[in-house]
């Protein structure tokens, strides 16, 4: 099974553009594949204008599916999204054309303010899908191993990391997308954004990592589009080789 992570660079607010973008580097990807899009990756973090762009996520999730539906794909990443008066940064999988699956990001990244414009979401599950048993941990999340130890008491196969993980961070973004990999012996792919949006500079380092901490593949400041053929068996493989108690 193939399996894609997209880098790139987004335009602050602007969606037709990094919509645009988006579609031009993944319009290619193999049939029945699994791609992971950074988180918000409609608008980035223009938070001031929230209402306006929680507005156009009903025609780019149209988009999303239809693009799904006509390549038989797995695709994942998150958008701002409004339910009951209060807005979210909500994760979803589509699914051969149908959204199978949402979760509003849960921990907020305070230092940049995000508790401020997000409601925060209050649990994480596993979805299955036609590409494993997905589940998803959204940027900041990474860094909270419990997190990741409810996902594969669930039965997580592949977890799923779309990011804006700033610069200065750079090394911890590569050093815990391995370590849970690792821990909880799962494929583990990380789509972040590179370059500066807004007044943020972000770290890239988007990758592709085995359950046995292998880097299957990995990006450093540049866009792009990133792939790895991967065996969910190999999930298996290393949990029965070192059983690990949950």
């Amino acid at each position: 099974m193939q399996v894609y992570s997209l880098q790139v660079n987004l335009e602050l607010g602007k969606v037709e553009k990094n919509l645009e973008k988006i579609f031009s580097h993944i319009k290619n990807v193999e049939k029945g594949s699994l791609v992971l899009l950074p988180e918000m990756f409609s608008c980035g973090f223009d938070n001031d204008n929230l209402e306006t762009h929680v507005k156009e996520t009903p025609e780019i999730y149209k988009a999303l599916k239809k693009f799904s539906h006509e390549k038989h794909l797995v695709i994942s990443g998150t958008l701002p999204e409004k339910s009951r008066g209060k807005i979210y940064n909500k994760a979803f999988i589509i699914d051969n054309g149908e959204v199978v699956y949402k979760q509003p990001k849960v921990k907020l990244f305070r230092p940049t303010g995000e508790h401020r414009y997000y409601t925060p979401g209050k649990t994480f599950d596993v979805a299955e899908s036609s590409n494993g048993n997905l589940g998803i941990m959204v940027c900041f999340e990474l860094r909270f191993p419990n997190i990741s130890y409810t996902l594969r008491k669930k039965g997580v196969e592949i977890i799923l990391v779309p990011s804006q993980w700033g610069k200065p961070r750079k090394k911890h973004l590569e050093v815990l997308a391995q370590a849970r990999a690792i821990e909880d012996q799962c494929f583990v792919v990380i789509s972040n954004t590179t370059g500066k949006i807004g007044e943020i500079e972000y770290a890239g380092s988007s990758g592709i990592y085995g359950p046995w901490g292998e880097t299957l593949a990995f990006i450093d400041e540049k866009e792009g589009l990133i792939q790895a053929d991967i065996n969910l068996n190999d999930v298996y493989r290393v949990r029965k080789k070192i059983k690990m108690e949950l």
